[in-house]
């Protein structure tokens, strides 16, 4: 990917998990994980955004995305730039 598409949730630029993942060469699950296993370290609205219901409906009609496990997903996370350089301090890749 190397484009990545800008997405603005709250005034700060956002990733999505599929993107974030891609650039730091990860699986979604190892991602998802990461998250579970240092919950304490996140703050939502400073790390991330959960999207759920009518937001996250919003959120899939003005975004493209061509996973289709996140298309059927009732709940999706956003990634501030503070989020996933949280991310980029745990994960064991080379590109993060």
């Amino acid at each position: 990917m190397n484009d990545i598409q800008v997405i603005e949730r709250d005034g700060q630029r956002v990733l999505t998990t599929q993107q974030l993942a891609e650039k730091y060469g990860a699986d979604i699950k190892v991602i998802s994980n990461n998250f579970n296993r240092n919950l304490d370290k996140y703050q939502e609205g400073v790390h991330y955004f959960k999207l759920e219901g009518a937001d996250l409906k919003a959120f899939k009609a003005t975004i493209h995305q061509n996973d289709e496990q996140s298309n059927r997903a009732p709940s999706m996370y956003l990634w501030t730039e503070r989020g996933a350089l949280l991310h980029a301090k745990s994960l064991n890749t080379a590109k993060a």
